[in-house]
């Protein structure tokens, strides 16, 4: 997110901001100041829609949903816009070393060169002008010589920084592919496999199956037990989406309570067997209240399945799959459907 908004610009929309995030029960911490700031200047649709949908759900935002809105509509372009600097500086960086070191040899063999000549001068003509001369010259070029190593070894430790650096943004990119409550993947990582998968579906003429899971009346459950619960709940239903899909499937958080499971190279069949394993994990979950040992009321979800047609649109294929969910809450919920 790139903000090109001057002073005056700037201090409206915290002056709208501000008292948003008030009336809402915000955190007023740099993030969620990030977050609102981005929303008032009205910059990007989507966070706002989502956004407003999320104060009508809850009458404020809660700190799981404003950390994955920061980091898909916030932070994902500084993530890119900063790898491309690095990636840009490293190049930098590393051609200037080598001019470097060129630049180091050829005075070294300039001074070999000086040197020699001035052996040379010594040995024949016995003419100390000169020879004053060339050897303030071999000085200047040892001097010079000083100042090329020392900006080499500057070089060296910018090089090393580069590195840090780098480290720093892969980790800050995976962080930022990362839903983080509860450590699935997030909607962005989603995106991006999804189009993968289906581009190697369609490469090599193997199926792809997807998963879409909601948990039932989860609504319900935060008005009752409150939202503390209502997240232990989701980390538990995310434990049980790693559990299930280790090493077999890319699990991931879509957004609220719901979750989604890519299934590469599974048959319709055998993506049915996984929806409906974790249909059965999930309703035996015991799931304690808050500060006490009582449990709260079974935990069950729905879940739509739907194989990739080849070349189908990715949007489209998503969606068959959320009628596929639609239908399983329609007929009773704690069920599996599979779409058309």
């Amino acid at each position: 997110m790139k903000y090109n908004e001057d002073a005056t610009q700037a201090a409206n929309y915290l002056r709208e901001a501000i008292p948003l995030m008030v009336k809402y029960g915000i955190h007023p911490n740099p993030r969620n100041f990030a977050l609102w700031y981005t929303y008032v200047s009205h910059r990007t649709p989507k966070l706002n829609q989502e956004l407003d949908k999320t104060i009508a759900q809850f009458d404020t935002c809660p700190a799981d949903i404003s950390a994955d809105l920061f980091r898909r509509y916030v932070i994902d372009d500084e993530v890119d816009f900063a790898q491309h600097v690095q990636q840009n500086l490293s190049k930098i960086i590393g051609n200037l070393s080598q001019q470097t070191q060129h630049t180091l040899k050829d005075e070294q063999n300039f001074e070999i060169q000086l040197q020699k000549g001035l052996e040379e001068l010594q040995a024949s003509s016995g003419d100390s002008g000169i020879e004053k001369v060339i050897y303030q010259l071999i000085q200047h070029t040892k001097d010079a010589s000083k100042v090329t190593e020392q900006f080499r070894d500057e070089i060296s430790k910018a090089n090393s920084e580069i590195d840090q650096l780098r480290r720093e943004l892969t980790e800050l990119a995976e962080q930022a592919s990362l839903d983080s409550l509860t450590q699935l993947d997030n909607r962005r990582s989603f995106d991006k496999e999804i189009k993968r998968l289906a581009a190697e579906a369609c490469a090599n003429g193997t199926p792809l199956c997807l998963l879409l899971s909601d948990i039932d009346h989860f609504k319900k459950c935060n008005d009752t037990y409150g939202h503390v619960v209502g997240d232990k709940v989701l980390q538990s239903f995310a434990k049980v989406l790693a559990h299930v899909c280790h090493e077999v499937g890319f699990p991931a958080r879509y957004g609220g309570e719901e979750f989604v499971v890519l299934l590469p190279n599974y048959s319709l069949d055998g993506a049915i067997q996984v929806a409906e394993e974790i249909r059965n994990i999930t309703q035996n979950m015991k799931i304690k209240q808050r500060g006490s040992d009582q449990e709260i009321d079974r935990i069950t979800t729905s879940v739509g399945v739907a194989q990739y047609q080849l070349h189908e649109d990715i949007q489209d294929y998503i969606g068959r799959a959320d009628s596929a969910l639609y239908q399983a809450k329609e007929n009773g919920r704690n069920r599996v459907m599979v779409a058309d």
